[in-house]
């Protein structure tokens, strides 16, 4: 190591004060020796950062190990001049829910943005021990005044306030006074609305809602209430609140200075002109009663099977928010690795300074990822799935979710519309990336991004895409042979895809993510995850054209192949026999009768739903089950007789005319004795495409003291007064 010369690198750091100036920086040279850096200890970072990426030619493409970009040198030459940072897009907060590098990207989660009533304004440690809340907090539900909150155990749920009640404000700033007073280094809060509605029924927040299901008139009210009081000592506080839901249109008057109004839009939603231009239009008026804005944008990347591109949306939201007040960005992604290439380094970029061109950015970025021979082929492979959800998928019934808060992004059919031309092409544009990085970084990088296709490849595979027509249906015996063929190479498929997650799982940036028990159970990761339900899924659809000869012999031939799953192999070998052999033992679930004595909701949860047989929609005869969502979690359980030691298969068909801004099934089939239960798993959500009958299957098998199986679909985060319908439900001895 080279002794010093007498230079030298200072830092000069100042308090912050303000969460709009947190990020600002300043470089320096003092003298001939010494180079200061002055700012926060946040922007000290940024000014390092600065350094690197201007003078060293260092930048941090993508999560994983090998995404740091750089050219080796033994000197860093810096211009002797003053630079000075103090112009950031987006300066109050720039945040991913999961990007792992998020210093070197300069995201900083500067203002918490979330359904934080019970945290600092009503703190659930202060009144929910004891029940000790304020009565004059509490709202009206159903009639009456509740005395208690609808789910102790989940207090951000089903309930909000008494917004239009005066006492209610002042009770909310004396509570987050109290806490600013401990925390007084803090210069944000949110004041983020309850989840899943429960807004107050009284008679003068329906008179200051005019008894509509927009609430933005109370709660906005209550919130320019309790900024007037806390703001008097707290000046400089910004507080975010969440314009979603019931509150996501502004109210008739202007809100106080100190809010940021934060709105949650799906960007990916924007490929449609309409939908680009009702948001446009959000932000406008927004922007007149605002005077800070924010974007917590469902930008999801993972579970989707291909690259959720649409680079274009980003860019024209970002800078168009930009222009009226946008100061906060959040995007709820959960994809921490490179999987989506250059979409989150864009939107990076843009938030840190929106009059860059994404064009350029993306040409950058292609060229340090693989090199300029192999740019053209990575920019080539994005592309594809670029130009996929700006057209073809907009015809898939996952599109149908476009109006909704976000798009359903657990639900398989957005790829139906992927072509076997867009998988070869995908193919020939990873192949030549691969041919032409010449470098050791740009070599495995290449290797790296083959990885994410080659997942996103099996992903395809596996769940039929090219067999399926672009709605998620097959109208042919052809069309069930073929998924039967492919339902037999799944354990081949689900071997290579493990192989490839063992690969990934060594990355040590990102094996806490790929391995938390949190990122696997919401189908994020893709380490130790199986597909079953989709395979089942294509023999439940094969199973329509069993008559067929060809058909009943491939279903036979899985049905016998020892290293299929347990589920597939039961379903081939019910579905090979003639119906008259198969043996459902569940009358009435083609609900043509009234209610029948299996069919319930939960005792306990009969006032959060309502079960009734309704002509209004059904899979194919001329009635179904409706339940009526009363804005709670609610169970309904379907209970037949059992063997001891038997395999059961439980099949249900799900509906709901337009999809739920968030709302999900979970479906299971336990074994019980004498009414208890005997099992218990952790279930996968499952989302309702909207408009279309969906397919669904659990299978278990009883233990030797067992006398019947419960099949429970459990609705959750439902609005109230949303329906679900339900048909031809069968539980089918299989073994």
């Amino acid at each position: 190591m080279e002794k010093s010369n007498g230079r030298n690198i200072r830092f000069s750091i100042r308090k912050n004060n303000s969460l709009l100036t947190t990020d600002h920086f300043e470089i320096a040279f003092p003298d001939q020796n010494t180079l200061l850096i002055s700012g926060t200890l946040e922007s000290a970072q940024w000014a390092m950062n600065h350094i690197l990426r201007h003078y060293a030619g260092v930048e941090w493409i993508l999560p994983e190990e090998c995404g740091m970009s750089y050219t080796p040198m033994n000197t860093i030459k810096i211009p002797r001049k003053k630079i000075m940072v103090d112009n950031i897009s987006y300066p109050v907060s720039r945040v991913d829910a999961n990007w792992t590098g998020w210093w070197t990207q300069n995201f900083r989660r500067g203002l918490r943005v979330d359904h934080d009533l019970v945290f600092h304004s009503f703190p659930d440690e202060k009144y929910g021990r004891n029940n000790s809340w304020p009565k004059a907090i509490l709202p009206v539900l159903n009639g009456k005044k509740i005395t208690a909150l609808p789910d102790p155990e989940r207090p951000r749920h089903y309930w909000q306030p008494c917004y239009s009640n005066p006492e209610t404000a002042r009770i909310a700033a004396d509570n987050l006074i109290e806490y600013l007073d401990r925390h007084p280094d803090l210069f944000g809060v949110s004041l983020g609305t309850n989840d899943n509605g429960g807004y107050c029924e009284c008679s003068e927040c329906l008179k200051m809602d005019k008894g509509r299901s927009n609430r933005s008139e109370s709660y906005y009210t209550f919130v320019n209430r309790v900024l007037e009081m806390v703001c008097t000592k707290y000046p400089e506080l910004i507080v975010s609140v969440l314009a979603y839901s019931h509150t996501y249109a502004p109210p008739s008057f202007k809100l106080h200075k100190n809010v940021l109004a934060v709105m949650t839009i799906d960007v990916a939603s924007c490929v449609s002109p309409e939908i680009m231009a009702r948001h446009k239009k959000a932000i406008d008026q927004w922007s007149q009663k605002s005077s800070m804005l924010g974007i917590w944008d469902y930008s999801w990347g993972r579970p989707y099977f291909v690259p959720r591109m649409y680079v274009e949306a980003h860019s024209e939201i970002l800078k168009y928010m930009q222009k009226r007040g946008g100061k906060l960005y959040f995007g709820e992604n959960n994809c921490c690795d490179g999987f989506e290439g250059p979409k989150q380094y864009i939107v990076y970029r843009l938030l840190w300074n929106a009059s860059e061109d994404p064009a350029e950015i993306a040409k950058e970025w292609y060229e340090r990822c693989v090199g300029k021979e192999a740019a053209p082929y990575l920019a080539a492979y994005y592309k594809i799935w670029n130009d996929y959800f700006a057209g073809p998928a907009m015809k898939t019934p996952w599109f149908q979710s476009a109006n909704s808060v976000y798009m359903t992004y657990g639900d398989p059919s957005h790829a139906f519309g992927v072509t076997p031309n867009d998988i070869v092409r995908a193919d020939e544009a990873m192949n030549m990336v691969v041919k032409l990085a010449k470098t050791s970084q740009e070599k495995e990088r290449a290797a790296l991004m083959m990885r994410h296709w080659e997942y996103s490849k099996l992903l395809l595979k596996i769940y039929g895409v090219g067999i399926y027509d672009i709605t998620g249906h097959i109208s042919t015996p052809e069309q069930a042979l073929a998924l039967l063929r492919n339902a037999a190479e799944y354990p081949l498929n689900m071997q290579k895809y493990k192989e490839i997650g063992e690969i990934m799982i060594k990355d040590r940036n990102l094996n806490r993510f790929y391995t938390s028990k949190a990122y696997i159970s919401e189908g994020y990761s893709m380490i130790y995850k199986k597909y079953d339900t989709a395979v089942a899924n294509a023999v439940l659809a094969s199973s329509a054209f069993a008559n067929d000869p060809r058909v009943a012999a491939e279903l036979r031939k899985t049905a016998l192949d020892p290293r299929q799953p347990p589920l597939i192999a039961a379903l081939c070998k019910t579905f090979s026999e003639a119906p008259e052999k198969q043996k459902n033992i569940l009358a009435g679930g083609d609900a043509e009768k009234e209610v029948g004595k299996a069919f319930e909701i939960h005792p306990q949860h009969r006032v959060y739903a309502n079960l009734t047989v309704t002509e209004k929609f059904s899979s194919g005869g001329r009635k179904s089950f409706e339940v009526k969502n009363e804005g709670h979690d609610a169970l309904f359980w379907v209970l037949a007789p059992a063997m001891p030691n038997t395999t059961y298969l439980a099949m249900f068909k799900a509906f709901i005319p337009a999809p739920s801004a968030e709302g999900y099934l979970e479906a299971t089939l336990y074994a019980e004795k004498k009414g208890r239960n005997q099992q218990w798993r952790n279930l996968p959500p499952l989302k309702l495409s909207g408009g279309i009958w969906q397919n669904f299957s659990v299978m278990t098998t009883t233990s030797s003291s067992s006398d019947s199986v419960r099949l429970r679909i459990y609705l959750r985060k439902f609005e109230r007064g949303e329906c679900i319908y339900f048909d031809d439900i069968k539980i089918i001895e299989v073994q």
